[in-house]
């Protein structure tokens, strides 16, 4: 359990960060334009930075270190970090400029202008699937830092997270979320390094002996080359997978599209996406944290009562580093950087969520209501705390359905989203070349999202998921259109 003091530096890092991105919030939210878009006028180097947290959740502070630390871990995590960077490129040049030209708020409008309004709700349903799912993962590995740190319930410290997240989207929609998001960015990279450096400076072996035991005990390995559909972290997955997963998350998952659609311009939304592929560097830092503590570990064993933190699914070992070998106050730093990492991705789905229920869902299901700016701005900030207490309750399902997983978070978080995903990705490229036949879309969808469970059912890694379904969307609507004309 932590100092007092790691608390109380805990606590003001949150407090201060609440209040220095209200202060940042320049224009008065007065309608929807501006508590989700910004009223275009964000900084492109904000934009990438609030990207870079929000795809930086707690699980990469967490589950990373842990995906090198365990029985078996290793560094076959990193292929992933080439698919990474190349979905952001490909996401820049294909994606942002028919965005910008047809001034939606998110995929999902530009889904309905290119194809129909129908087509446009059925994307809007599996993007609320797939993020309240994934969220809740999220809020999860949060949740679980905070209960070994303090020795909460995981029920208050659900709440707690989940309560600073609603705050922070309540507060000034998406100009608050960006810039605490930006401040977090520098927190959490803070985190990782002060974790790096004060692990190697507890540990007695030069460099070379570090260097020899990491070999001895295959921690080191790296390229996986096995054409095995069920093996998640291999040379091809990170290629190919990885890239249209990285791809589909900036084009079609409205918690990073709503970012891009901030900025001022074309260009400097694209120069956002493609600077956003830093993302990759807190990876890096954190998989060299899963090193580290692994030299260190094996210099000075762990209690026998913790050796369960050893086993292939627990994400427990940064956490217990941080709050029983790290000295107290930087401790609170490292944590609260947890926590930072956490938040900036929950307030971003929050948004979002909120975005696509009222702009979205609600407005075209009742189209014939009037709603005055005023109104929608109240009803999108209620949808906030609305999703915030669903995405809570989520929470708890997921942890009694994984209790005995042997699945660390961060594949169940990669995975839960790509039963829907890859059929969005296929419909915002059809949406691409002005499909003309939101059925034929449709069937395609639902197929896909079928195949995917299928692939499931078969143990096909989850990363085969996304390209297979956004091809097999693609593929049917095409197919029946030209046919059939549907």
């Amino acid at each position: 359990m932590v100092h007092i003091i790691d608390v109380l530096i805990i606590g003001a890092v949150l407090i201060l960060i609440t209040f220095i991105g209200h202060i940042l919030t320049k224009n008065k939210i007065s309608n929807v334009a501006g508590y989700f878009k910004g009223g275009n006028n964000m900084p492109w180097w904000a934009v990438s930075a609030s990207i870079i947290a929000t795809k930086i959740s707690a699980l990469t502070f967490i589950a990373l270190p842990a995906k090198v630390f365990v029985d078996g871990g290793n560094l076959e995590y990193a292929l992933l970090i080439g698919g990474f960077i190349l979905g952001n490129v490909i996401m820049a040049i294909v994606f942002v400029k028919p965005y910008y030209e047809e001034n939606v708020y998110s995929p999902y409008d530009f889904i309905s202008i290119r194809i129909h309004p129908n087509a446009a709700v059925m994307s809007r349903v599996l993007f609320l699937i797939g993020t309240i799912l994934s969220q809740a993962v999220r809020l999860l590995a949060t949740a679980i830092v905070l209960q070994v740190i303090s020795g909460m319930s995981i029920t208050i410290c659900i709440f707690i997270i989940m309560a600073f997240s609603v705050l922070w989207s309540w507060i000034g929609g998406i100009q608050t979320v960006i810039w605490t998001d930006l401040l977090l960015f520098f927190i959490f990279l803070l985190g990782g390094i002060v974790a790096i450096f004060y692990g190697v400076s507890g540990i007695q072996l030069n460099l070379p002996e570090m260097i020899s035991i990491l070999d001895e005990k295959a921690k080191l390995a790296l390229l996986n080359i096995s054409l095995d559909p069920q093996k998640t972290y291999t040379l091809w997955a990170g290629l190919i997978g990885a890239a249209v997963f990285e791809l589909g998350s900036n084009s079609i998952d409205q918690v990073i599209c709503q970012r891009i659609m901030c900025c001022r311009d074309i260009k400097q939304a694209k120069k956002a996406v493609v600077v956003s592929a830093l993302s990759v560097i807190p990876t890096i830092i954190m998989l060299l944290v899963g090193l580290v503590i692994f030299v260190y570990f094996h210099e000075n064993p762990l209690p026998t009562e913790f050796n369960y933190l050893r086993e292939p699914g627990q994400d427990g070992i940064f956490p217990y580093f941080v709050a029983n070998q790290i000295p107290t106050g930087l401790s609170g730093i490292i944590i609260a950087g947890m926590f930072a990492a956490g938040i900036s991705t929950l307030d971003s789905a929050l948004t979002a969520l909120s975005q696509t229920t009222v702009v979205g869902i609600r407005k075209t299901i009742d189209s014939q209501t009037k709603y005055s700016d005023k109104g929608l701005l109240k009803r999108s900030r209620n949808f906030v705390a609305i999703w915030g207490i669903i995405i809570a309750l989520i929470a708890f399902f997921i942890l009694e359905v994984t209790h005995n997983s042997t699945k660390g978070l961060i594949d169940v978080g990669l995975e839960v989203p790509g039963f829907v995903y890859g059929s969005l990705l296929g419909l915002a490229l059809l949406a691409l070349r002005r499909h003309n036949g939101w059925k034929s879309a449709f069937i395609g969808a639902i197929t896909a999202c079928i195949f995917t469970i299928f692939l499931w059912m078969l143990n096909v890694s989850f990363f085969w998921w996304y390209p297979v379904a956004s091809i097999i969307t693609f593929g049917i609507a095409y197919l029946l259109n030209k046919m059939f004309k549907i």
